[in-house]
């Protein structure tokens, strides 16, 4: 009997694994890219100026994104977003930016996000964010070049410094790669291949050649301090510096001071 009952919970348990893996591999870019669509005439809602940029490097494809200008601007951001809303967000803290510390600020939206459009797959995003570097550079004719990436964009960040002349690179509650933020990647995945996703900075970084600046926050719950950390010592160049905010969680790190003041050094 006793053996029986053992069976029977060896048997609910591989069943639990293979439902894990069914829906994860249904639904884990669902979680990972939780961008809201918008209507391409859709009117922003936003009390400064901007300019809209559309983009399409391929048939189907729509890069939709938003140009924010200072006066006396020192240069341009290229600011990569985290994995929630769209640019009726981030188009906000992009202002926030230009404001501040008197940089043009450019800030796209993602495959599936806002108003951009197209089949999304790491390879693709990549591509896209060297298509707003190549339309920054040669198009609007930016040659001072900050990269500023926040949680999952960080990694777009790091993949476009990696490839393309920059002034700076920031790099805001950075991961290492995506199976270290969630472990149970590692250890119930069955079929490791069906992670379509690695996101792997820690693997390009090195191949980075301007300064780099990491910021991040004791208390970040999303991305550990650690993977922090991590990938700030494995930064071979000695023009790196990571900024450790105590106390800071995933969303907040530009609210303190010790943020801005970096920020204010490094801009200036």
């Amino acid at each position: 009997m006793n053996g029986s009952l053992v069976w029977i919970g060896v048997g609910v348990a591989l069943s639990l694994l293979l439902l894990f893996n069914l829906c994860f591999t249904f639904l884990y870019e669902r979680l990972l890219f939780q961008g809201d669509s918008l209507p391409d005439d859709y009117s922003f809602n936003f009390d400064f100026e901007y300019q809209e940029i559309r983009l399409q490097p391929a048939p189907n494809v729509q890069l939709h994104g938003l140009l924010l200008q200072a006066k006396q601007a020192k240069g341009v951001i290229l600011y990569f977003h985290g994995n929630r809303g769209n640019l009726t967000r981030w188009g906000q803290i992009a202002d926030e930016i230009r404001k501040t510390y008197t940089y043009d600020v450019l800030v796209m939206d993602y495959r599936g996000y806002g108003k951009s459009i197209g089949t999304r797959s790491e390879a693709m995003l990549y591509q896209d964010v060297l298509t707003t570097y190549d339309y920054a550079h040669d198009e609007l004719g930016y040659d001072q070049v900050v990269i500023h990436g926040r949680s999952i964009g960080t990694t777009m960040a790091t993949y476009l410094a990696a490839h393309r002349p920059a002034k700076q690179l920031i790099l805001e509650t950075p991961m290492t790669r995506l199976r270290a933020v969630i472990p149970l990647l590692n250890s119930l995945l069955i079929y490791k291949p069906s992670l379509k996703y690695e996101l792997d900075s820690k693997a390009r970084i090195n191949q980075i050649k301007c300064p780099i600046l990491i910021f991040h926050g004791t208390k970040d719950r999303v991305v550990s301090y650690e993977l922090g950390l991590e990938l700030y010592n494995e930064i071979n160049s000695e023009s790196k510096k990571i900024i450790t905010i105590s106390g800071g969680k995933h969303n907040n790190l530009d609210s303190f001071e010790i943020y801005q003041l970096a920020m204010r050094r490094i801009l200036n």
